[in-house]
């Protein structure tokens, strides 16, 4: 028989939402951590417990909370940083949906304690969707937010979570790929009492070394920058001569106005940007930052926001290409590009499949 339509209980609906923003302990570490950014933090420290699974903490010294404000913080369509329709088109901050901490609260135990200049602290606790009071209490100065048992309630979601070392890895990655774009706030990462990564503010070339301190691969003295300037956006970059690069392309990043972003066709730019440079197969380390006219892009696509609109995409993927094309003259001034592209005929990305080319440079990645 044909069910009646009837509207959702506002538990279940909220669950659902949840769904959408929040489906592992890194979606929960990637959103506090744009909430401390957004609240001008310059030290933001994050620390898990079994994966994140068990408890994700992140203490923030930023602008903090005031305790009125408190009880609306996991509220469906809370925000400080969207009023009207127009804000969505020229936005200056991470957040703006204002349903982060709300999904996160309805599938976990969150404790909310801040302190906002020249104001007493204040916490507050919602387990699952359940609001406490607010109490007096606080931490010195910023925010200070704890997310325990994740999923407890919802036992079919815990199902799909990796091991806790697999969560774990996926909370620092995340950590790492928004500290790229922020070289100027401290970040720490904890795994357990185990301080597993510590980056201190430094420059945005110093920072994505820092980050790859671990990789073998790197070369740092074949890391250089590079940066462009065109009417409505700028281009910078953090990327590898081909002396150095890997048979993947899982550090090719890009991030426009300070946003990790799925956007092939600025990743197809920089591998044509480096053309036969590279042996077949071969792709580069580049970290790309595009800042680009609000009025330009629009993020509003996804609760994840790792997607994007850009409606000056062709301009900006060819100024892409040259200014990588340009800083490999620069890094590599032996070898001369404009004859090589002579008996080539073309800057073409070369073919992924076939025998690789022998390195030009004596190294050979991985």
């Amino acid at each position: 028989m044909p069910q009646k339509i009837h509207i959702l209980d506002p538990l279940v609906a909220q669950r659902i939402a949840a769904g959408e923003v929040i489906d592992r302990p890194s979606s929960v570490v990637r959103e506090l951590i744009d909430n401390a950014v957004d609240a001008n933090a310059s030290s933001i420290i994050v620390q898990i417990e079994e994966g994140g699974i068990e408890k994700i903490t992140v203490v923030d010294d930023g602008v903090g909370i005031a305790p009125e404000d408190l009880p609306l913080c996991c509220r469906s369509h809370a925000t400080s940083k969207v009023t009207t329709l127009e804000d969505l088109y020229s936005l200056g901050t991470m957040g703006f949906r204002g349903e982060a901490l709300y999904s996160i609260a309805a599938s976990a135990k969150v404790t909310i304690s801040s302190t906002r200049a020249g104001s007493t602290g204040a916490t507050i606790v919602v387990d699952n969707g359940r609001e406490s009071d607010v109490v007096p209490g606080g931490p010195n100065t910023g925010t200070r937010i704890e997310v325990a048992h994740l999923f407890a309630a919802i036992p079919a979601r815990r199902l799909f979570l990796k091991r806790p070392a697999t969560e774990s890895t996926m909370c620092r990655n995340v950590m790492v790929e928004k500290a790229m774009a922020f070289p100027e706030i401290s970040f720490q990462f904890y795994d357990g009492e185990a301080l597993k990564l510590d980056l201190p503010a430094t420059s945005p070339k110093q920072r994505v070394l820092d980050a790859l301190a671990n990789d073998k691969h790197l070369i740092p003295s074949e890391t250089t920058e590079t940066s462009d300037t065109a009417s409505r956006f700028s281009l910078y970059a953090v990327a590898t001569t081909p002396a150095c690069y890997r048979t993947d392309r899982s550090h090719i990043k890009i991030y426009v106005n300070r946003r990790p972003v799925e956007e092939y066709a600025l990743v197809q730019a920089i591998t044509y940007g480096y053309g036969e440079m590279l042996p077949g197969g071969a792709f580069p380390y580049c970290y790309l930052f595009v800042t680009v006219d609000p009025e330009l892009v629009d993020f509003n696509i996804h609760p994840a926001k790792r997607e994007v609109k850009l409606r000056n995409k062709a301009e900006i993927h060819h100024q892409v290409v040259a200014m990588i094309r340009q800083q490999i003259r620069k890094s590599i001034p032996r070898l001369s590009l404009d004859a090589k592209q002579e008996r080539q005929g073309t800057f073409d990305i070369p073919p992924t499949s076939g025998a690789a080319e022998e390195p030009m440079f004596g190294y050979r990645g991985n």
